[in-house]
């Protein structure tokens, strides 16, 4: 492929993304537009939690994504001599850093609506059906196509952080202020991220064909992230407008 065409297949698999960030920010929207209840919040948000804990976006490890980077620090430290080993090194602690920090600050938001203590082994109930699904079509992909599997997930991870775009907007009482600064500071990191992800489609995509792999593993990941999102709100958007978000029955949404 030459220059050209490479140009074009990520402007293509970036268009294909941000339908899907702008079902992803519909979906959030629509729950926040309207007066919730504790309970209404409360269970996005130990979702939320326990994705930051033991979501499979960054990495499979059955101990959850803390642990997975704290072992792969380890791995990685005695590499660490060389030039290209230091740099290796050295985003594995920042993205460590950014997780924990992510997770700290949704679980002190979740503590103080509760009024209860979260636990690591708690979380694991909380996991939903289509979360559930969302890890096994990256397990399935990560088995299936190596490389180009891994960056498709990267290029997914987060959602180009629509659910953090739409919660930093919140304001009103109290838990929305708090919604809002939290999401405020996540946001950023997890743009990054997704750019990393994008990188990493670029370097390990060589011909249309892998491209074209790409874009299908992009498209499922994307269908089955709208139906985590839709569980996680409870259901704010009708199956009949997740259909047409999947048709590209919506506006492209450009987040960062």
């Amino acid at each position: 492929m030459d220059q050209h065409q490479i140009q074009e297949s990520e402007r293509e698999l970036a268009r294909l993304g941000e339908r899907y960030w702008a079902g992803e920010a519909e979906i959030v929207s629509a729950f926040f537009d309207q007066p919730r209840s504790k309970e209404e919040h409360t269970r996005w948000l130990r979702l939320q939690v326990y994705k930051e804990m033991y979501g499979s976006g960054l990495l499979a490890n059955p101990g959850g994504i803390i642990q997975g980077l704290v072992e792969r620090l380890q791995e990685q430290f005695p590499r660490s001599e060389s030039r290209e080993g230091r740099q290796t090194f050295s985003r594995t602690a920042m993205v460590l850093q950014q997780e924990f920090d992510h997770f700290m600050r949704f679980a002190d938001l979740l503590e103080e609506l509760t009024g209860e203590e979260v636990r690591f082994e708690e979380l694991k109930k909380y996991q939903m059906p289509e979360d559930r699904g969302l890890q096994e079509v990256r397990r399935r992909y990560r088995e299936t196509a190596g490389a180009l599997g891994e960056a498709a997930i990267d290029f997914t991870e987060g959602g180009r952080s629509a659910i953090f775009w739409v919660g930093m907007k919140q304001k009103g009482d109290q838990f929305l202020e708090g919604v809002a600064r939290v999401c405020t500071r996540v946001f950023t990191d997890e743009l990054e991220h997704q750019e990393h992800g994008a990188g990493e489609v670029a370097a390990v995509a060589k011909t249309e064909e892998d491209w074209a792999r790409v874009r299908e593993m992009v498209e499922a990941i994307c269908q089955q992230r709208l139906r985590m999102r839709n569980e996680m709100f409870g259901f704010p958007v009708t199956e009949e407008r997740l259909r047409e978000i999947a048709q590209g029955k919506i506006e492209p949404l450009a987040i960062g």
